[in-house]
């Protein structure tokens, strides 16, 4: 069955017919400023969503692990509105994507906050609000992008992306949740941007079927790295899609690893903290996360 699952996949396998040049390189990923606030995130304080408005629910999120809404607010601004249990974990694992290079749409969470045509009652639940327009040069989401095939296949840029997935133990890599996003002026080196989007399955494990998120006790006890065979990763991955973790190389793992333990310990604090983690819950999170980063910086090439 394992074999027909695979089989299943599409061929992995560049767009590109070689490899990508640094301007191509900067629509996944750019080198990061060493100050970004991981609290406010890419689009500063100035885009966050205002809690004391009244939101106007258009429509109702029918599928999908965590419910939601699409609500309109003051000056027609639109979200997708995302609630627990992966309105946290999304903003974290976004805000720890952003601290790297990775570009991310601006999404906040907002933890009291009341609507209209809402289906349970005011106050609402501390939702993840992310704006379908955002006034962001222009940015504007388009069609989804596969981890299959794409201009990036092979790079360190690539395969750190999905490192960091088994790295927090999210499987949810449907093409669906990876967009590419247009920008009317470039913005972090680039006016195309692939972004890995939707990552709320998070800090718990991977799995097939609702696989556990935000659950420190399974976070804290789940392996990362089983071990290396061939100058190749062999992660604790257990979720579907895995053949695109067959094939990364120790120095990639490294190489996200070390872009990780860059981060200060501000940074942590304040990417938890926007998505509502605190105090010891945070700290836990964070030690494991670090004990992570620190076994893949210590893998040997064999």
């Amino acid at each position: 069955m394992a074999g027909l699952g695979m089989a299943c996949n599409p061929a992995i396998r560049s767009t590109l017919p070689g490899p990508p040049d640094a301007a191509q390189l900067a629509q996944l990923w750019v080198a990061p400023d060493r100050d970004r606030n991981l609290f406010w995130g890419v689009g500063g304080k100035r885009l966050a969503p205002d809690p004391s408005v009244r939101y106007q629910v258009i429509e109702i999120k029918r599928g999908g692990y965590s419910r939601g809404y699409t609500v309109t607010g003051p000056k027609d601004r639109e979200w997708s509105v995302k609630f627990p249990p992966e309105a946290g974990t999304e903003i974290v694992a976004s805000r720890l994507h952003w601290g790297i290079g990775y570009h991310q749409p601006p999404i906040y969470l907002l933890r009291d906050w009341t609507a209209e045509k809402a289906t349970s009652p005011n106050p609402q639940l501390p939702a993840r609000f992310r704006e379908k327009k955002p006034a962001l040069n222009g940015l504007d989401a388009g069609d989804p992008w596969s981890y299959f095939q794409n201009p990036f296949v092979g790079t360190a840029q690539l395969n750190g992306l999905l490192t960091l997935q088994a790295m927090l133990g999210n499987s949810d890599l449907k093409d669906v949740q990876n967009v590419v996003y247009s920008l009317e002026k470039p913005l972090e080196g680039a006016s195309t941007w692939y972004v890995a989007r939707d990552l709320g399955q998070t800090f718990g494990r991977t799995g097939v079927i609702s696989a556990p998120r935000g659950d420190i006790e399974v976070y804290e006890k789940t392996p990362f790295i089983r071990g290396v065979e061939n100058g190749r990763v062999r992660f604790e991955y257990r979720g579907r899609h895995k053949a695109l973790f067959q094939d990364i190389p120790v120095a990639h793992v490294r190489w996200v690893c070390d872009r990780l333990n860059r981060l200060t310990d501000q940074q942590w604090k304040d990417a938890f903290r926007a998505g509502g983690i605190e105090g010891e819950m945070a700290e836990r999170f964070i030690t494991r996360t670090k004990q992570k980063i620190a076994e893949g910086l210590a893998l040997k090439d064999r």
